[in-house]
């Protein structure tokens, strides 16, 4: 059986996550076969029924209740996965993961434990125009985590939001690093399908340099299965002379990092940031094809564990 291709549904509490599932389901091919695992905090499951009873035919709904489907040590994740795929035999699995949870360990657990088995594509991350004017909410940790891990970024709602919210969102959007692979606006959830798709482009491809620009800014492009020595690349970045300002992320051994440095001055923390690894480098003096094999040496050998 080829590998399934898989996409996370997340956003805050109330953001239309469902919604956007429900139209979703009615929007694939007559006879596809989809399943959709539905992360649920309490004891009564509410949006796995909704889902249920709003699906065309086709779907295959399951429930993981009692907890986040989003910690890494879930024990009910496997046993949902393993008997949707087996009973299902689905062509694509959509998960909703639930409001409050921490996303990015979800998607490690499926690329590690399910390689092969599944083909995780584009995570889609729904705004509401409510939440995004309340700087307290940007300010939130686990909005944040949901923002950063996005590869598709949709504001719902667009009717209910002033146009100057709206504009806003755009550029703050369009700020961000790395890039999405796409920010758009949507209302009552609708989400067009060929977004789940958008993370199988030329933007991953492994090691992908851009060209310097006359800011002399040079880029690379590394492929998300790919882990590096955080020790070893930490020091390369910090230590590198002539750079004037770098900003990247990787996956280090034992969790994603984001690095930024300006000047001298360097700061590592960590990241939801989960689609490739990358770096922007902005220098006068740099010798580039130098500066790339030292970042290649960097990449731990194929079969490392991470």
């Amino acid at each position: 059986m080829s590998a399934v291709p898989t996409n996370l549904i997340t956003g805050f509490l109330g953001v239309g996550k469902t919604t956007a599932v429900i139209d979703l389901l009615h929007q694939k091919a007559t006879g596809a076969r989809w399943a959709v695992l539905v992360n649920e905090y309490g004891e009564v499951g509410i949006d796995g029924a909704l889902i249920e009873g709003a699906g065309p035919d086709g779907v295959t709904v399951k429930e993981v209740g009692g907890g986040c489907v989003c910690c890494a040590a879930a024990p009910f994740l496997p046993v949902a996965i393993h008997f949707l795929l087996l009973e299902a035999r689905p062509e694509r699995l959509i998960i909703e993961t639930t409001g409050l949870g921490h996303p990015a360990r979800l998607l490690d657990s499926l690329r590690n434990s399910y390689r092969g088995r599944l083909d995780v594509r584009a995570t889609i991350g729904i705004v509401d125009p409510a939440d995004f004017a309340k700087p307290e909410m940007r300010e939130n940790p686990v909005f944040n985590d949901q923002i950063h891990m996005a590869d598709v970024l949709v504001m719902n709602k667009l009717d209910a939001a002033p146009p100057e919210l709206v504009r806003t969102f755009q550029e703050w959007a369009n700020g961000l690093f790395p890039p999405k692979l796409l920010v758009a606006g949507t209302t009552r959830g609708r989400l067009d399908p060929a977004w789940l798709d958008l993370t199988a482009s030329s933007d991953r491809t492994a090691g992908r340099a851009s060209p310097p620009n006359a800011a002399r800014a040079k880029g690379w492009v590394f492929d998300a299965a790919l882990t590096f020595d955080e020790n070893k690349l930490v020091a390369l970045l910090a230590n590198t002379q002539g750079v004037t300002r770098l900003k990247g992320v990787f996956r280090g051994e034992d969790e994603w990092v984001s690095v930024n440095r300006a000047g001298t001055a360097v700061s590592v923390s960590p990241t939801a940031y989960r689609r490739d690894s990358r770096i922007e480098v902005f220098s006068e003096t740099l010798d580039w094809d130098t500066f790339e094999d030292q970042l290649r040496a960097c990449v731990l050998p194929e079969g490392t564990e991470p």
